[in-house]
């Protein structure tokens, strides 16, 4: 199957499509695109957040391949045009975060012949919580990593949700909805978008869901919030990255609505070494952000890979 398509949304120079099997014999999609440049200066690996898929993130791979480098780019399971886990499609859903981090690991052996070293994690959101359990647990090998507005503890979950989605999981109950999420996808306001203030590129990324009904998500599941809780608490261990020795540079922005500011602090300054960087005035979606904030992001990101991956001789 080709890209979903929409005007103002060009796919990577020299991209493709790849399919492969998660556990339990999930189909998971895939893009690699080759690095615009004679010598590749390593690869990128693209970790989507919740609701997310490879398209929404065209424009982002094809910065990266003009700075040199090859990208790969994942649709998780449960969204996107990978198989979804429940029959009714429209629920978010994990068991555990472990399934995610180990089809994220599988794939990357499969391409590895294609993605050159240095590897790069960037990772957003939801895809902050899997790129960094990868890295905690020691399922991925990568060189260094760049996390946007990470998912390391949701804002306003606390223990007594918390205890009310363990319980409800424990019982049977975790396909069912997360109480108060959206039970239909529809399209968001503009105005009232908690993710970005561009109107563009929010009307880009709305505009390929309705172009392609099968990448509509709505809310998570109960045991996607229990997995969630699950995944973040462990980031919160006593030395739980004493091993983690590459570079990290952490981004949060300074209009964030979804995940908590104050964890993601707490969690970077336990990675040895990590850099923490705010964007303020920026909503969730930095990437998808107005291009003021985008460049503070890309002069940080260049400077970040300046020393990670050098540019190759010319």
């Amino acid at each position: 199957m080709a890209f979903v398509r929409v005007p103002g949304n060009p796919e990577p120079e020299g991209a493709e499509e790849h399919w492969l099997e998660g556990r339990g014999g999930v189909k998971l999609r895939a893009m690699i695109a080759p690095a615009i440049a004679h010598a590749a200066r390593g690869s990128v690996i693209i970790c989507p957040g919740r609701t997310e898929f490879i398209e929404k993130y065209f424009e982002v791979a094809g910065e990266l391949q003009r700075r040199g480098f090859a990208v790969f780019a994942i649709d998780w399971r449960g969204q996107g045009l990978s198989d979804r886990e429940l029959p009714n499609a429209l629920k978010g859903h994990f068991t555990s975060f472990d399934d995610p981090v180990n089809d994220l690991a599988a794939a990357l052996k499969i391409f590895a012949m294609r993605l050159p070293r240095p590897h790069i994690l960037l990772c957003h959101s939801m895809g902050g919580a899997i790129g960094l359990r990868a890295l905690q647990t020691r399922r991925v090998e990568c060189d260094a990593a760049v996390f946007s507005a990470p998912m390391w503890g949701i804002a306003n979950l606390g223990d007594l949700s918390k205890g009310f989605v363990r319980f409800m999981s424990n019982v049977g109950a975790g396909g069912m909805f997360a109480p108060g999420v959206e039970t239909k996808w529809k399209r968001e306001n503009w105005k009232k978008s908690a993710v970005t203030q561009d109107r563009e590129r929010h009307a880009r990324n709305t505009g390929l869901v309705q172009e392609e009904e099968r990448l509509q998500l709505a809310g998570p599941s109960i045991g996607w919030v229990a997995a969630a809780a699950e995944a973040t608490e462990a980031f919160t261990q006593p030395r739980a990255f004493a091993h983690v020795k590459i570079p990290v540079l952490v981004f949060t922005a300074g209009k964030e609505m979804l995940v908590d500011n104050k964890q993601t602090a707490l969690v970077a300054k336990a990675i040895p070494g990590a850099e923490l960087v705010n964007i303020p005035g920026a909503k969730h979606e930095i990437l998808m952000e107005l291009d003021q904030h985008r460049e503070q992001f890309w002069g940080a990101f260049d400077h970040f890979t300046s020393h990670v991956a050098p540019q190759a001789a010319a």
